[in-house]
C-alpha cells in the first residue's frame, strides 16, 4: 500500500443543528461524510436520502451533493466524520467509482476513519504517514463491503427499482402499499425493508419526493397556483403539500418559486466545524 495513491486535502468533525442545510454543489475531488449521530436528508443528484448513525455518503468528483434538513436522534445532532481527499492510482479510482453514494458504515471503518482524525490533530511523528494509510485501509473496506453488499442484493434491489419505476409513472395516482406489495409479488414487510435498505430512505419519503421534484419543476415552468400544483402531483391537502415541500426542500412553495425565478440562493448551512484540518496541513506533496 502506497501512500501516494491519494492525497487528504482536508478533515473535520462537523456538528449541524436541527434544520441545517447545505446547499446542493459538487467539486473535483472525492469526499465522504460519515454520520456518527443524528440524523440528515441529504440531496444526491436529484433524489433526497435520509442517512442516519452508522452510514455515509461517498462522494465522486462532480456529484452534485448537499443536505436539506437535519434532525436530533436521543438528542443528539447530525454530527459527522468528514474527508476531502484526491486519488492519483488509476486502478483505485476504478474500484471506488463502482461504490454507491449512500452506503452502510461499520464498525471497522469507523474506528479507521477516527484513528485517521486523531493522527492528524495530534501531529506525532509519522501521522501524516500513519492517517494516510489508515485511510487507504478503510477505502478498501469500504470496497469490499459494498461488493459482498451488492452481490447479495441483486434480486432485491430488481425489487426495489420495480418500486420506483411504478411510484415514478403512478405518483399522481393513490399510491399504497398494498398496490405495491401486489404489484412486486413480495410482502408489504419485505418491501419496506428492502427499499429502506437500498435507498436510505422509506416508500413514504420517497414518493413525497418523486411529488415534490414533479411540484418544483411546475413552480418554475408554469404560472399555475400553489393549490393547482399541489392537486396536479398527487396531494389532497395543500397544507400537507407545504409541509412536505418545506421538509424537503427547505424552504415553502412560495419562496422556492420566487428564489428561483430571481436566482437567489436559498437558505445556507448553519454547519458548526467542531475541528478541522485544514489543506496545508494534511497535503503530502507528491
Amino acid at each position: 500500500m502506497n501512500n501516494t495513491m491519494i492525497n487528504i486535502l482536508w478533515l473535520a468533525k462537523s456538528e449541524y443543528p436541527s434544520g441545517s442545510r447545505l446547499e446542493p454543489h459538487s467539486h473535483d475531488y472525492y469526499q465522504i461524510y460519515y454520520v456518527t449521530s443524528g440524523e440528515g436528508d441529504f440531496i444526491v443528484g436529484n433524489e433526497i436520502v435520509t442517512l442516519g448513525r452508522g452510514m455515509y455518503l461517498f462522494t465522486r468528483p462532480n456529484d452534485i451533493h448537499g443536505i436539506s434538513d437535519t434532525r436530533e436522534v436521543d438528542g443528539k445532532p447530525l454530527r459527522m466524520l468528514e474527508v476531502k481527499y484526491v486519488v492519483f492510482d488509476r486502478e483505485f479510482q476504478e474500484s471506488l467509482n463502482k461504490l454507491p453514494i449512500v452506503c452502510q458504515g461499520s464498525e471497522n471503518i469507523e474506528n479507521m476513519l477516527e484513528l485517521v482524525f486523531n493522527e492528524a490533530i495530534d501531529t506525532l511523528p509519522w501521522y501524516l504517514e500513519i492517517s494516510t494509510h489508515t485511510f487507504i485501509a478503510a477505502l478498501y473496506y469500504m470496497v469490499r463491503y459494498q461488493k459482498i453488499e451488492i452481490s447479495t442484493n441483486s434480486q432485491k434491489s430488481q425489487v426495489v427499482e420495480k418500486i420506483k419505476e411504478n411510484i415514478q409513472e403512478n405518483y399522481k395516482n393513490e399510491v399504497s402499499l398494498d398496490k405495491l406489495s401486489q404489484f412486486v409479488g413480495r410482502s408489504k414487510n419485505y418491501i419496506c425493508k428492502a427499499f429502506k435498505e437500498s435507498t436510505g430512505m422509506t416508500i413514504n419519503l420517497y414518493l413525497n419526493k418523486v411529488r415534490i421534484d414533479k411540484a418544483a419543476e411546475l413552480l418554475v415552468n408554469t404560472n399555475l397556483d400553489i393549490s393547482e400544483i399541489s392537486n396536479d402531483v398527487g396531494y389532497n391537502n395543500i397544507y400537507h403539500f407545504i409541509k412536505s415541500f418545506k421538509k424537503i426542500v427547505g424552504t415553502s412553495p412560495g419562496n422556492f418559486r420566487k428564489n428561483e425565478l430571481s436566482g437567489n440562493a436559498l437558505v445556507s448551512s448553519k454547519v458548526r466545524a467542531i475541528a478541522t484540518i485544514p489543506a496545508q496541513q494534511t497535503r503530502n506533496d507528491v
